[in-house]
């Protein structure tokens, strides 16, 4: 979803590497460079939840999706509301100049690794979500605690696991 909506594939600019899978324990997620409707940041936040029995079924995924398309037919929905809400900032930010990688090209860092590899963790921290995690409602985490996210790798026990 984010990727859908943001653009840009998730963690785009910078290292897929140990550091990273621990500041996603540690509660990073991916922030958006636009405004999104707040429904469906809420659905993402669900579908990223640290604790995997706070996230959606398919089954209930697919459902709120369906809701969503049959009231979106009808006319009538907050979520409506919402997109058209989100457009017009949307539209304000693009006329401003303010780079939002909408329908623009973007460089990938040169260690964002987006096939499958294995990797093995000693000492993974126990993922958990940021603090504001739910209070914050217009983007998954805030700016302030995705800034905040400080690691001293070298305290860390990982070994990456390459060909085999």
């Amino acid at each position: 979803m984010y990727e859908l909506i943001s653009g840009l594939p998730p963690y785009n600019d910078i290292s897929h590497d140990n550091l990273l899978a621990i500041k996603i324990c540690k509660g990073l997620r991916p922030r958006f460079n636009i405004k999104v409707p707040q429904l469906v940041v809420r659905l993402i936040k669900r579908c990223l939840d640290a604790n995997p029995l706070n996230r959606p079924t398919t089954e209930e995924t697919h459902e709120i999706l369906k809701k969503w398309l049959n009231d979106l037919n009808n006319n009538q929905t907050e979520l409506q509301r919402q997109i058209k809400e989100a457009e017009e900032e949307n539209n304000n930010l693009l006329t401003e100049n303010t780079p939002t990688n909408l329908g623009l090209s973007y460089k990938t860092h040169s260690e964002a690794i987006y096939t499958s590899r294995l990797l093995n963790f000693n000492n993974l921290p126990e993922p958990k979500n940021s603090y504001d995690y739910y209070e914050q409602n217009d983007d998954i985490i805030s700016k302030e605690f995705s800034e905040s996210l400080q690691i001293d790798i070298s305290q860390l026990n990982i070994i990456k696991m390459e060909n085999i």
